[in-house]
């Protein structure tokens, strides 16, 4: 399978590599940026028979959307690494490449779960964060395996730029007393809340044009955080996991909206940004990954 991947995804990097150059910009001079967003995704390939998620679908819808023109990014929730059966067997390598696949396609920024900690042994980690070539990203614990390389390589919030537009994104991750895996090569912070205010504030300092959150904490969480809005109006959404069925908490003046999916990408969001002259737009629209969406070839031909 690695030889394949590997392969595939180095032609998929010559071609992202020449289309990301290009600003995404309409004759109105906006800015436009789409996020598609999945979480607790345990299988390379679809579920329920083959008729419902999967990373195939995923990638096939990206490639649509990029050839209407828009600029993606792939946001994942959390839940990757275990537990399943493909994970006992090759020790999530397998939904690293597969996750590296959709990386080459578009970047992709991906909040650690519970569950990518659940061996006491950190030697899961430490083979696959090197091998990832998606970001890797939380605020409130740090990695202390000992290998240097990988508890540098977990990226804090950061800002990217869309058509010189400033984005921020931030990561939060289950802490033990609500669920989260407490491990001798893991050191977490506490107070969710107070975390998110402060990078947010960083972000603002920086002059970023938008603010968003990814997570992997319970529903109640996320929407404490996402009051933060009140204080931070740049603070448009959080998309987060843990929950395995879709959930919403839509927002308004004062609140962040809230968004998940179905786990195994049976249902994703999709989330559009629009910067123009009049302000800020943010629409967003859940879409059953089911079988009206064709399995892209070239995945599925390095899958199977």
């Amino acid at each position: 399978m690695r030889c394949r991947f590997v392969g595939s995804i180095l032609c998929l990097l010559l071609v992202y590599g020449c289309a990301a150059t290009t600003a995404i910009t309409s004759s109105n001079d906006s800015v436009n940026v789409t996020f598609i967003h999945l979480n607790d995704t345990y299988r390379i390939d679809a579920v329920e028979d083959g008729r419902r998620g999967g990373f195939g679908r995923i990638a096939s819808l990206v490639r649509e959307l990029q050839a209407g023109g828009k600029e993606v990014r792939i946001l994942h929730g959390g839940d990757f690494l275990f537990p399943s059966l493909e994970s006992q067997l090759w020790n999530g390598e397998q939904i690293v490449e597969a996750m590296n696949f959709l990386d080459a396609l578009a970047p992709m920024y991906v909040v650690p779960g519970n569950h990518e900690f659940d061996s006491r042994s950190s030697d899961a980690i430490v083979a696959r964060v090197p091998e990832s070539s998606f970001d890797w990203i939380v605020d409130n614990m740090r990695l202390m395996t000992g290998v240097s390389a990988v508890d540098g390589s977990m990226r804090t919030g950061f800002t990217f730029s869309v058509g010189g537009k400033l984005i921020g994104v931030f990561g939060l991750t289950l802490h033990p007393e609500h669920g989260g895996n407490s491990r001798d090569y893991i050191e977490y912070d506490d107070g969710y809340v107070q975390k998110a205010e402060q990078i947010i504030e960083q972000f603002e300092a920086d002059g970023a044009d938008l603010i968003f959150g990814l997570t992997h904490l319970h529903l109640a969480s996320d929407i404490e955080i996402a009051k933060l809005k009140r204080r931070h109006p740049t603070f448009e959404f959080i998309v987060g996991g843990h929950e395995h069925e879709v959930q919403r908490h839509s927002g308004d003046a004062n609140t962040a909206d809230v968004m998940k999916g179905a786990s195994n990408a049976r249902t994703i969001w999709q989330i559009d940004v629009t910067f123009s002259a009049s302000g800020t737009e943010v629409s967003s629209q859940q879409i059953d990954i089911d079988q009206l969406i064709a399995i892209d070839p070239e995945y599925q031909v390095i899958a199977d």
